[in-house]
């Protein structure tokens, strides 16, 4: 089993599940485990960090033990980090998209480390949660490494059509604020958001398409140094964010 781009597969007994890697990455997922907020399957470790990992697991988590080159053969990379987890994907939120203050849209983004790193600066920036179209499963093991773990902490909606959805969350008073290089955005600096925001990047490469931009209210972009045309869609949402909450 390679598990270099691996999605979540399904396990005969619990479902939909998930692989995170890496000490740090894997002992915050046992910490969330031991609280109850998301249920670990299994750990795989090591041999030489199986003691270590032990006292960690959550009660019902199975503990399996391999050496360097068993682990590094289920990878399919050279594996250095010692501990692998599956655990189940968690349910979708039970809180209503509405209460959201701050929310992050992404109708159609493409590349999972892109993801990954927007889903960890919404968590980090304390925004509400994000709203994802469709493209890349934010539980595949590429999107869960680069999330570090906020991939289950921050609080996801994944629908097919994401504009539907987003029409009920304005409808109770809030803005939709768009990111891109238009001639009608207006400068970071002069964007004042409102109570109730919304941001939406749109795909690399093309961007939110002329029928996404009139579904918002604003438009607004990052002012860029001369010979410099954009930003990376992760680097570009981190500044939009920190911006929303500041």
């Amino acid at each position: 089993m390679d598990l270099r781009f691996a999605g979540t597969r399904t396990h005969p007994v619990h479902g939909a599940c998930f692989v995170a890697e890496g000490r740090i990455l894997v002992e915050d997922l046992l910490a969330w485990g031991r609280a109850g907020k998301v249920q670990v399957v299994a750990v795989l470790a090591e041999t030489g960090q199986a003691e270590a990992a032990r006292p960690l697991l959550p009660a019902g988590t199975e503990l399996l033990v391999a050496g360097r080159a068993e682990l590094e053969a289920l990878a399919g990379f050279p594996f250095h980090r010692g501990l692998m987890a599956a655990a189940k994907v968690p349910a979708p939120p039970g809180q209503d998209l509405r209460t959201c203050r701050r929310l992050l849209v992404l109708p159609a983004v493409a590349d999972p480390e892109n993801l990954g790193q927007l889903l960890r600066a919404a968590a980090a920036l304390g925004l509400d949660g994000a709203l994802l179209g469709p493209g890349p499963d934010p539980f595949s093991r590429r999107c869960v490494r680069v999330s570090m773990g906020t991939a289950w902490k921050l609080p996801l909606w994944r629908l097919e059509d994401v504009w539907a959805a987003l029409e009920d969350w304005r409808a109770e008073g809030g803005e939709v604020t768009a990111a891109a290089l238009d001639h009608r955005a207006i400068p970071v600096r002069e964007w004042r958001p409102a109570p109730r925001t919304a941001l939406v990047l749109g795909p690399e490469g093309p961007g939110l398409s002329e029928g996404d931009l009139a579904r918002c209210h604003r438009i607004v972009r990052i002012p860029m140094a001369e010979g410099v045309d954009s930003l990376n869609v992760a680097a570009a949402g981190a500044i939009l964010m920190h911006w929303m909450t500041a």
